[in-house]
């Protein structure tokens, strides 16, 4: 079939994508206690002299937007142009014009990536009993049921929002590995993420892939990790408030889901479970505003979410919750103000180190108490690392 030049740019970064993924098929479980394997060294294509194909051997799939195939670069499967028959699921096919060996073969590789990811997206469907439109990335399954919302002032429709969160997803692992000094084989599973539109669905997805329902969002933290929300107007103002929850919650589950696979939540460390949830949204947002805790009237103003003021007045003013208690409680037992005050001590031993904190987490996914495992790894009492987190926050904080 004949096909007019396309952007070699465009087709270029394809390219790119295509080889490394056909070199080197992802893995959905590594074994945390062995070292990578070395990659095979990515085929290189011969340098070909091709007007139609801009000299790279693939075009753009006829039979999709041509403005929709960068979307597919940066993901293993999309539901939505998996069952074409003409480019297999990948949004490119071969060039007729000129030959590519290496091109071709990587091609058919991908192809038979995606079928295999095909089979897995109707294990699902079959679950859920219906239907969904999802994408596969290196680190997540998303499932995204919303027709489309405003994004910076554009309406986004389905097809680019799933994308759009499925990066979204990506950039938060990413900025999880390196917050936490974490290794990215110690992530065992794909965690799935569902955001649905219509509440029965989930309801139902609650039930089928979370083991419970109830509110707009449900999460199954540990070996299995999963988030259902239901993302629609009555839950959700917009993109940004959406993507907030989906930060907030899916922090939760990375931490509870890197190895050893537990949610600290319910062994007290409701602290640290929080609090890294809440600095991953003060990290892109500037704004805390996911979290349960018991009302209780207090002096001081949370409800904008800006909380470095806030705790910077609470230590100025003396008037803070017991170390010894926040450290010693589960998740659902923490108070507003001791969100606040996790939320900060996380943010200090983070900025002291990421690494000792990830070991520290680990101590605490093994039933050692937060006083136990502070001095193990950062050598420091309670009293005394409360100490040392008051002078800091004073330092660095800001009043308002």
């Amino acid at each position: 079939m004949r096909a007019g030049r396309v952007s070699l740019a465009v087709v270029a970064a394809a390219l790119s994508a295509l080889l490394a993924a056909s070199a080197s098929p992802p893995q959905d479980k590594p074994a945390p206690d062995k070292p990578a394997p070395e990659k095979p060294a990515t085929p290189q294509a011969p340098v070909v002299h091709c007007g139609f194909c801009s000299h790279i051997g693939l075009i753009p799939c006829p039979e999709h937007p041509k403005a929709e195939m960068p979307f597919e670069r940066s993901v293993l499967y999309c539901s939505t142009i998996a069952d074409c028959a003409v480019c297999g699921g990948t949004g490119f096919v071969d060039c007729t014009h000129c030959e590519n060996p290496d091109v071709t073969t990587a091609l058919a590789r991908k192809q038979a990536q995606i079928a295999s990811f095909k089979s897995e997206a109707q294990k699902l469907d079959e679950q859920m009993g219906k239907p969904m439109r999802m994408v596969f990335t290196d680190h997540f399954v998303l499932v995204w049921e919303i027709e489309q919302l405003k994004v910076d002032k554009r309406m986004l429709q389905q097809h680019e929002l799933m994308h759009l969160y499925a990066q979204r997803l990506e950039t938060l692992f990413g900025d999880f590995l390196a917050a936490l000094q974490a290794n990215p084989r110690e992530f065992s599973k794909r965690t799935q993420v569902f955001v649905w539109w219509i509440p029965s669905d989930h309801v139902t997805c609650g039930q089928k892939f979370c083991d419970s329902s109830g509110g707009r969002g449900v999460k199954l933290l540990g070996a299995r990790s999963v988030y259902s929300v239901c993302g629609n107007k009555q839950n959700f103002t917009g993109d940004e408030a959406l993507h907030r929850n989906i930060v907030h919650s899916v922090a939760h589950l990375l931490l509870a889901h890197e190895n050893p696979s537990f949610w600290i939540g319910n062994l007290k460390g409701g602290w640290a479970d929080e609090g890294v949830a809440h600095w991953f949204e003060n990290k892109y947002f500037g704004v805390c505003d996911n979290y349960c805790y018991e009302e209780q009237n207090t002096e001081y103003d949370f409800k904008g979410g800006t909380w470095k003021p806030v705790v910077r007045k609470m230590v100025a003013m003396g008037d803070l919750p017991p170390v010894s208690t926040v450290l010693d409680i589960n998740t659902d037992q923490l108070t507003l103000p001791m969100h606040a005050v996790s939320f900060s001590y996380v943010d200090y031993l983070l900025q002291l180190d990421g690494k000792k904190f990830n070991a520290l987490i680990k101590q605490l996914k093994l039933k050692v108490p937060t006083r136990d495992a502070m001095k193990k790894v950062f050598d420091f009492t309670p009293f005394e690392f409360e100490e040392k987190w008051k002078a800091w926050v004073l330092e660095t904080y800001p009043v308002r």
